[in-house]
């Protein structure tokens, strides 16, 4: 097992490489998990101490996936809202590993004849011998050790399932559009470990009278970046938007023309959850907007007066939106 403590963990980082290079086809195959477990006891509430748990066991993942090309599926994952053998803020990771094949690490390379040997033995010896690399020479407390025994109790060969992840999948409605009468939904979905794809539908159907009547169909598809993880904090979005209007104003009808109305723009926002399924989305944005309208004589078969091309600087996008999360998972 590898201790990493949260504060300076580079050198143990440095020597957990060691490890996964030494055994990264046999775990790039799926014949020796790693698991990661997240210890963080320092906070005031038990929700504190799970959500930093599970950031700092993600973080050492994100180390292993970025720098050694390894993928989720590889890990097993758990977080502990407790102490670790006194320490309240610690990383674990343990590699299982046959006996037949565990060689210390800081002894240096093996001679190839002895590696062979030991390969044929791993072929032979039941996982029941499997036994822990212990880098850092630290107790390991009984809920780690336990589930480290839990693991060599898998069949050889046995590829170990990855502890699902949670994806952010959301629908939601934007209440200041309804305010303007605009019928609106959207939906969110993460696409990556830091990146979501929102695409709303905006559509205002109003007919009043002859002389005044709103129809619009507008959509604003959105990239965001959320500084946590999706459905969670602060985002920064990039968006586009495209609209199709007809708009009855007393004596003229104004109508889009040729192409729709076209622009993007860039946002700011913030989610806040209410419960697990439930919360609030607060986001402004700003850009550009072109397009090129029509204006008739409001009246059945109106000629047309004029033809006109807008260019816009100024708010493109705002949002008081109630949110709805599946909290789907991974598959």
């Amino acid at each position: 097992m590898l201790y990493i403590p949260w504060a300076g963990n580079g050198t143990e980082l440095e020597r957990l490489f060691i490890l996964i290079d030494r055994f990264h086809d046999r775990i790039a195959e799926g014949r020796i998990p790693i698991r990661v477990d997240g210890y963080c006891a320092s906070l005031p509430t038990r929700k504190e101490n799970l959500k930093t748990a599970f950031i700092r066991a993600n973080r050492v993942k994100s180390e292993l996936i970025t720098r050694k090309g390894l993928r989720e599926e590889h890990f097993i994952t758990k977080n502990h809202v407790s102490d670790y053998n006194g320490h309240k803020d610690v990383v674990v990771v343990t590699i299982s590993v046959p006996a037949a094949i565990l060689v210390p690490v800081t002894e240096g390379k093996t001679h190839p004849e002895q590696e062979h040997k030991q390969e044929q033995a791993s072929n032979t010896e039941s996982d029941k011998d499997a036994r822990e690399i212990r880098i850092a020479g630290k107790d390991v407390p009984k809920e780690a050790e336990n589930a480290f025994q839990d693991t060599c109790k898998q069949q050889p060969g046995t590829v170990i399932p990855e502890t699902p992840a949670s994806r952010y999948i959301a629908v939601k409605t934007n209440l200041a559009a309804w305010a303007g009468t605009i019928v609106n939904i959207a939906a969110d979905v993460q696409v990556g470990r830091h990146i979501s794809v929102e695409l709303p539908v905006l559509w205002c159907p109003w007919y009043a009278s002859g002389e005044h009547a709103v129809k619009t169909f507008t959509i604003q598809p959105e990239g965001r970046w959320w500084l946590s993880r999706p459905g969670e904090g602060h985002f920064f979005g990039v968006h586009a938007h495209m609209g199709w209007y007809s708009v009855k104003w007393k004596r003229d009808r104004y109508q889009d023309t040729g192409r729709p109305l076209l622009g993007a723009g860039i946002s700011y926002g913030y989610l806040l959850p209410f419960n697990a399924h439930w919360a609030g989305e607060f986001t402004l944005g700003a850009g550009y907007a072109n397009t090129r309208y029509d204006t008739y004589y409001n009246i059945d078969n109106g000629a047309r007066i004029d033809t006109r091309t807008k260019n816009y600087w100024g708010i493109t996008r705002v949002g008081i939106s109630v949110v709805y999360r599946f909290n789907l998972k991974k598959q």
